[in-house]
């Protein structure tokens, strides 16, 4: 969560190694943000980074807000440093997916924006819809800077998949989600870290699609 009071700053210090992490990672497994470092232009930098002892690339960077006022203040900061809105803003899933059947999301719904940095980092911005939605739940049990999820651009998702189950992670569907453009499969650990392998066959910046969504969803009430 990034306060209201949070001073972003478009041309800070650039940090000496620019694969340095902006997480905070607990013995547990659970990531959080580094408060310094929840800068646009930080971000901006940082998609070669070292998580869980793992070289990767981050494709997009979550970042969770307490409210939609504070998620656009943000947003129009990432626009003065060049960033690219690409999704949004509007209420996820309604707004972007309007096919899908509404009440296989209850209590899902999130207020969702994503922009796209000069560097090519996608940055993810979403803020809980309900007063005791998921999201919000998340920010009273995790607290402040909290990570809903990395995203991490592979080759062959089920390849990577096998690496990430060595870390203690398991897939959240059978098999990954794939409309012929972006496949992706959602793993979570023992304390709900969530971690998005992501592969995009096709240029693009969508960090979604509504296939892949619903594909993902009957894939999770499947396995209640």
């Amino acid at each position: 969560m990034i306060e209201n009071n949070f001073l972003i700053d478009c041309h800070p210090r650039e940090p000496e190694d620019r694969t340095i992490s902006p997480f905070v990672e607990t013995k547990e497994g659970a990531l959080f943000y580094k408060q310094q470092f929840l800068n646009p232009q930080f971000l901006n930098l940082s998609s070669q980074i070292l998580l869980f002892e793992e070289q990767v690339v981050v494709d997009h960077y979550v970042l969770l807000f307490d409210r939609n006022e504070t998620l656009n203040n943000y947003a129009k900061t990432l626009v003065e440093c060049g960033g690219k809105i690409n999704e949004g803003p509007g209420q996820w899933p309604d707004e972007f997916c309007p096919e899908l059947e509404s009440e296989l999301f209850q209590g899902l719904s999130m207020y969702f924006l994503s922009a796209s940095m000069p560097s090519g980092v996608i940055l993810v911005l979403i803020a809980p819809s309900l007063p005791e939605d998921p999201l919000t739940k998340m920010l009273k049990e995790r607290g402040p800077n909290i990570v809903h999820h990395v995203a991490i651009l592979v080759d062959d998702v089920s390849t990577a998949v096998e690496i990430w189950k060595k870390k203690g992670f398991f897939p959240l569907s059978d098999r990954p989600q794939d409309d012929g453009s972006l496949c992706q499969w959602f793993l979570s650990n023992s304390v709900g870290q969530i971690i998005e392998l992501i592969s995009r066959r096709k240029k693009s910046l969508a960090t979604f699609s509504c296939n892949n969504i619903m594909g993902l969803r009957l894939s999770e009430l499947n396995r209640k």
